[in-house]
């Protein structure tokens, strides 16, 4: 890529529509966008980001990718090069949680075990009488996945957005170097 900082390839999986590229805009363009297209295969987007003990910048390459099954056989091939991995549910949709551990065997059938994160996404379509997950679930496929961290966000209204990437790179960071 020509650039003179660490460059991380990241991947963001999930089944289709729990919020994957709507996230990713809301982390790039600091806004929620409603009317997000499907992710047709992918689209990637560079970002530099700032983290601890790391004298410059390091540059983050984030691979949308699309969720849809039939995208399966295409998808195989963007996982190479990957040094991290956001594993996306919808917090309002369990199935979608349930699926993790599928996407969890596509990635690592590819590219092995690497640094990741495990991401809770709407967390404002959720409130006390729609809360479809534990804390012990999801502590649960953490500690299985093997995630640096598990973090609820809503890429509508931007809540634990930069977490992600943030966490996700220092464990890049310490994990290849």
């Amino acid at each position: 890529m020509g650039s003179q900082y660490p460059f991380f390839k990241i991947c963001i999986v999930g089944d289709f529509g729990v919020g994957k590229s709507t996230l990713l805009f809301h982390y790039l363009e600091r806004r929620f966008i409603s009317n997000v297209e499907s992710t047709i295969a992918s689209n990637f987007f560079l970002k530099q980001i700032k983290i601890p003990n790391v004298q410059n910048y390091i540059t983050l390459q984030i691979w949308d990718l699309a969720g849809q099954k039939h995208f399966h056989w295409i998808r195989k091939a963007f996982y190479k090069g990957s040094r991290g991995i956001v594993y996306m549910f919808d917090l309002s949709r369990k199935e979608t949680f349930d699926h993790i551990k599928l996407w969890k065997k596509e990635v690592e059938s590819t590219i092995g075990m690497t640094p990741n994160i495990l991401v809770g996404n709407k967390l404002d379509l959720i409130n006390s009488e729609n809360q479809p997950l534990s804390t012990n679930e999801t502590n649960s496929l953490k500690q299985k996945l093997k995630a640096c961290a598990y973090c609820e966000t809503s890429a509508k209204v931007g809540t634990g957005v930069d977490k992600i990437f943030y966490n996700l790179s220092i464990k890049m960071h310490k994990f290849h170097k």
